[in-house]
């Protein structure tokens, strides 16, 4: 057995492994996680760790002998969206008297609503970072992970979590949305089929588990984190209306004359910082907003701390700045690495084309929609924005890259964390799982990969357009 010994945060903390054991897997072991998007894959290179004075990938390091490392950046704790747009509902509760917790599983936060009954009150709020985040950023990196057996794990560190969120309150129902992975995680089902065509879950829920209600999905990738948060819109009451949800995935809705189309793109890693070179997710340091000021870069973070990366906000902002300064072209082409502001955070040619090939996917998922049911944006009566990422991003600068139609900035309302306010919703009333249901039944999924529209549309949309609207 060799010996670790790990400085982190002010303290040192020991372990004894195995010979040839995986440095990150060892700082797991000693409760240390750190950012792991690509999975282990060595490629995000963001669990840098120094091993006796010398940078290594932790992922990729293995003990050979006793080893001394140091923790050089482990900013994890994201500050989470918990704010949502509840509509008023009658109160039909789940729990007649007591305590319910409406949680919201998301691929890289978790957000938890405890209500107090007869009186239907909201009583605490939290969020945290999912900790899955070590075994990669997206939901096929923790695929991979659960089918080489570690699906009790992953469904392990979700129920940890969910009861932590819930400590010193004896929850008598829980509502838990989520998308179709994180639901499979959480009840142990195995999400191979979601992975691989023609992908089809093991489960769409739609039941109780125990005291735990997870409403139901709509398919693979549209889960019930978007039927939680098409029911708390109430666009099922509009004649036409588009809602966008732009997380670690990016999901897409329409409504059109009672038609409900659906579809998903895997827009969402580069958003969350996850493909960006000195990208980061929501963390205190973050650059979140860029800006111009006299010609030149000016920038905040989140919880005015030292910048330590840039989350997608700011990334968004960002290359509006470059675009509309000139050092960026519509090709996207970026001659040298690009310093925001004196801030030691750079944005580089490759963090620019993973921006193209993200925002690319969620506009042309957007006119995919349309084009399916014969509409253009003027037929949109409203555009709803959902999810943590998008209730954060200036619409200006989202539109002016090509993220969102510019034609519909003017017509659009922020729900916040739509996913949670639907799950609450359930909560408060228990006709809402019927409303589930019904939302269920009407929706159609396209399925992007095959759709030839959708790929002319994707090629096209690489270019930044730099559209101006004229805010009303």
């Amino acid at each position: 057995m060799l010996r670790l010994k790990v400085s982190y945060k002010g303290e040192m903390i020991n372990g004894s492994f195995p010979c040839g054991t995986v440095l990150s897997d060892a700082l797991g072991q000693l409760g240390i996680t750190q950012n792991n998007p690509c999975g282990g894959n060595g490629r995000c290179k963001k669990c840098g760790v120094l091993v006796n004075g010398q940078k290594v990938l932790a992922c990729q390091f293995k003990l050979q002998e006793d080893t001394v490392a140091q923790i050089i950046n482990n900013a994890i704790d994201i500050v989470g969206l918990t704010y949502a747009l509840l509509p008023e509902i009658e109160a039909d509760p789940l729990v007649a008297e007591g305590y319910g917790m409406a949680v919201d599983i998301g691929t890289t936060t978790i957000a938890g609503y405890i209500f107090e009954f007869p009186q239907c009150r909201c009583i605490k709020v939290s969020a945290a970072a999912n900790r899955q985040a070590k075994y990669g950023a997206d939901v096929i990196s923790r695929i991979g992970y659960a089918d080489k057996g570690g699906l009790a794990e992953l469904g392990d560190i979700l129920s940890a979590q969910i009861k932590e969120l819930s400590a010193g309150y004896d929850i008598s129902k829980y509502v838990i949305t989520g998308n179709t992975t994180m639901l499979h995680f959480l009840t142990g089902k195995d999400p191979a089929g979601i992975a691989a065509a023609p992908f089809v879950p093991e489960s769409l829920f739609g039941q109780w588990y125990g005291n735990m209600y997870l409403p139901k999905c709509i398919s693979a990738y549209i889960g019930a984190d978007i039927t939680t948060a098409i029911l708390a819109s109430g666009m099922m009451k509009d004649k036409t209306a588009l809602l966008i949800d732009i997380g670690t995935n990016g999901e897409m809705v329409l409504r059109h004359n009672g038609r409900l189309m659906c579809c998903s793109t895997a827009a969402g890693p580069a958003f969350e910082g996850a493909l960006i070179s000195q990208g980061v997710s929501a963390v205190p340091g973050a650059i979140d907003h860029v800006y111009i000021v006299n010609g030149s870069i000016g920038y905040t973070t989140i919880n005015g701390a030292a910048p330590n990366g840039i989350c997608g906000t700011g990334i968004i902002d960002a290359v509006a700045c470059l675009l509309s300064l000139g050092i960026l072209d519509k090709d996207g082409y970026l001659e040298h690495d690009f310093e925001i502001g004196e801030s030691g955070v750079f944005l580089t040619h490759n963090d620019i084309r993973q921006i193209q090939l993200a925002k690319s996917a969620v506009l042309s998922g957007i006119e995919t929609l349309l084009e399916g049911c014969g509409i253009d944006y003027s037929g949109i009566d409203r555009f709803y924005i959902s999810g943590g990422f998008g209730s954060y991003i200036n619409k200006a600068n989202a539109a002016y890259i090509g993220l969102i139609p510019a034609e519909l900035v003017n017509k659009a309302l922020v729900i916040g964390n739509g996913a949670g306010a639907g799950a609450e919703m359930i909560l408060i009333n228990k006709g809402c799982i019927e409303n589930v249901e019904n939302i269920c039944s009407h929706a159609e999924t396209i399925e992007l990969s095959a759709n030839e529209y959708f790929t002319k549309r994707y090629i096209e949309n690489m270019i930044f357009k730099n559209t101006v609207y004229d805010e009303e």
